[in-house]
């Protein structure tokens, strides 16, 4: 048990430091465009870039907010609750919208298609853990009712 709240506690410290770099990012993007733009060997992108990763950062930015949400709930002795089922479809939803905007950011950069597929991938397993999660808050119910 000792090495189950150490890992949570882990957890926790990274999505903390994953908040840090989000918040950090943001004003970052323009950097991160003009070297990207430098380094490439293809025609210069600064304008989509900007607009991809801007776009893309509001996900990003729920799905770091909503991990927390969860993690604190499973902290808090929460596990099989419906606002954990929510949180998981909210963050699958969020690696759907991530996937489909580098999809649309393959036009100009193919290699964006590594990760539309890494985050409808994700987006899918997580659609799986939220109906574990949502079949595990319906026997609880059933169990409650039993006592």
């Amino acid at each position: 048990m000792e090495h189950y709240k150490k890992s949570l506690m882990v957890t926790l410290i990274i999505d903390r430091i994953a908040i840090l770099c989000w918040i950090a990012c943001i004003p970052l993007v323009p950097l991160m465009a003009r070297w990207y733009d430098s380094y490439s060997n293809k025609e210069p992108i600064f304008v989509q870039f900007i607009v991809f990763v801007y776009l893309a950062m509001i996900p990003a930015g729920e799905i770091i907010y909503l991990l927390n949400s969860l993690l604190s709930n499973i902290k808090d002795g929460q596990i099989f609750d419906k606002m954990n089922v929510k949180c998981l479809r909210i963050i699958s939803y969020c690696c759907f919208v991530i996937s489909a905007l580098s999809a649309v950011f393959m036009v100009w950069r193919f290699l964006a298609v590594i990760v539309a597929l890494a985050f409808a991938f994700m987006g899918l397993l997580l659609r799986v853990l939220k109906n574990v999660f949502e079949q595990g808050v319906v026997m609880r119910e059933e169990n409650d009712l039993t006592v």
